[in-house]
This record gives C-alpha cells, structure tokens and sequence, in this order.
C-alpha cells in the first residue's frame, strides 16, 4: 500500500508537467519586432542633392520628385555681332513635374525680341513659341558614382522679322546631363551633350543642327550658394547632321546658384565668346552664327 501511493503520486506529476508542456507548446512564441524594410533605391534617390541650375549654363542631372511642381521665369540676353550691332532677350515660363520615379516632365512658353543695326539701318524681330521638356535619369550617383539624365526637348517656334515675312521654326533636342559630387557637400562637376535639330519654313526653306559639349565645376561656398566656372564649345552646320559645318565657338564663364529660401532659388550665369571661326567670314571669333556675350537669370520656386 505504501508503495502504491508514491507511484500515484508520480503518476500525477507526471500527468502535470506534461499538460503544461503541451499548454506552452500552443501558446504564440514570442518574437522580435518586424524589421522595417529599407526604402527602395533607384536611379533617381539620392543621397545627396545637387541643384541642377548651380553650373551655370551647364545643367545637372537631378529630376523632380513624384508629384513636385515647380515653376520657374528665365531670362536669356545675347549680344554682339561682326557688323553693326544685335541684340535679343527672352524669356521663358516654365513648369516642370515629377510625373513618375525619375521622369519629369515640363512644358514651356517663350517670347524673344531681337535689334540688330547694319550701317545705320535697323531690323527687329519678334518671335513666340512653346515646347515641352522631357527627362528621364538613367544612372544615379549614390548607386553608380554619377548621374546620367537623357533629355528630350521639342518645341516650335513663329519668328515675325521686319519686312522678311513669318518663318515658323521647329525644334527637337537631345541632350545628356551627367554629374558627379568631387568633394561631398563642397565641390561637383558637370558634363553636358546637345544635339538640336532645327527645320525652318515655309521659305526659305533651311535645315540646320547645332552640336554643343559643355563641361562646369560648382563650389559651395556656403549652405545654398554656389559659385560656378565652365567652358562649352558649339558647332553649327547647314544641315540635320554633322555635315556642313558653318562655324564654331568656344564660351566660358562663371555663374552663381543661391537657395534663397526653402522653396526659392535665383541663378545667373555669364558667358563670352573666346575663340571662334566661321566658314563665310574673317576674325578670330564667329558672330555671324553666334553672339559675343550670353547672359542668363533664372528664378525657381518649388512646392
């Protein structure tokens, strides 16, 4: 009898132990919180942003955000010529939006007024037009070192010169903008291509194409200003390809880039004419496809 009452007892426990066991097999284990997933990168993520008007005429590779509106107010003044004087300025409304990841897109309007002088004799034109500026960043400098941005840029443009009758110009350009950060948050390089196709009518009927390659240096001088130098070599020709040639000139200048607020930048660049040659004319300069002196201010406000 005795030995009966400790094998019962046993027999309990036993019968305990493995009830609570089974009891804490079906309770939900404890486990750690969820990681939270990194944020996606692509192309257009960057680490570190680069204002795309800090290189003067030179333009960087940055799109807009998803769903960001900017518009933005550019003035462009050319001057100087061979024989007697010209001189023009437009401006050009701008508004461009981040429609999907690294494609922006921004449609445009411009207007221009040109006097030129010849032996006393003056003519002026008028001219107004519109386009739409497409970009889509193919490479981004946190996963690849530089950006790379493909442009494309039609337009059309309806020239009313005195008493030479309308001409109706139409545009296309393709362009490359790269980047690269040299020193983080100090000092950054830019390389542009261009190509742009000009037809223009209805007579004289003219094809032309204008090839330019421009590289710039921006230093930040300060947070939101930058202080810019650059160099661009243009080359024209009579004709949609690189046949032709009518001339060339090489420009360099400097140019200054400030964020003033959050939301509004002011920029201003300047260019002169240091070397050039054209196939019709003397000199060591070409103003007959080019001017002397370009000058440019641009105001940008983001939302």
């Amino acid at each position: 009898m005795t030995n009966i009452v400790p094998l019962r007892l046993v027999a309990s426990l036993f019968m305990s132990v493995a009830t609570m066991a089974a009891f804490a097999a079906d309770l939900p284990s404890r486990k750690g919180a969820p990681v939270t997933p990194l944020p996606a990168i692509s192309a257009c993520t960057e680490s570190e942003g680069i204002p795309t008007d800090a290189f003067g005429f030179t333009t960087g590779s940055d799109v807009a955000d998803v769903g960001s509106f900017g518009p933005s107010l550019t003035y462009g003044g050319v001057f100087g010529t061979r024989a007697g004087s010209s001189n023009s300025h437009g401006l050009t409304l701008q508004g461009s939006y981040g429609l999907f990841p690294c494609f922006e897109i921004g449609p445009y309007v411009l207007g221009s007024f040109t006097h030129a002088s010849v032996g006393g004799i003056g003519a002026d034109e008028r001219a107004f037009g519109a386009g739409v500026e497409m970009k889509y960043k193919l490479l981004g400098r946190s996963m690849h070192g530089f950006g790379l941005t493909l442009v494309i840029d039609p337009s059309v443009n309806r020239a009313d010169p005195d008493g030479a009758g309308r001409f109706t110009t139409y545009n296309t350009g393709i362009r490359l903008f790269a980047d690269r950060a040299l020193i983080p948050n100090t000092l950054y390089a830019a390389v542009n291509l261009s190509h742009d196709f000009t037809w223009t009518g209805p007579s004289p009927y003219q094809r032309s194409s204008t090839f330019t390659v421009g590289g710039s240096l921006a230093w930040q001088v300060i947070d939101g200003l930058y202080l810019s130098g650059e160099v661009r070599h243009m080359r024209v020709h009579n004709e949609l390809g690189f046949g032709k040639e009518a001339g060339y000139a090489t420009f360099a200048g400097p140019g200054l880039f400030w964020q003033a607020t959050k939301q509004l930048a002011v920029s201003a660049a300047y260019n002169i004419q240091l070397a050039g040659k054209t196939k019709s004319g003397p000199g060591n300069l070409d103003l007959t496809n080019f001017s002397q002196h370009l000058v440019k201010l641009k105001l940008g406000y983001s939302f």
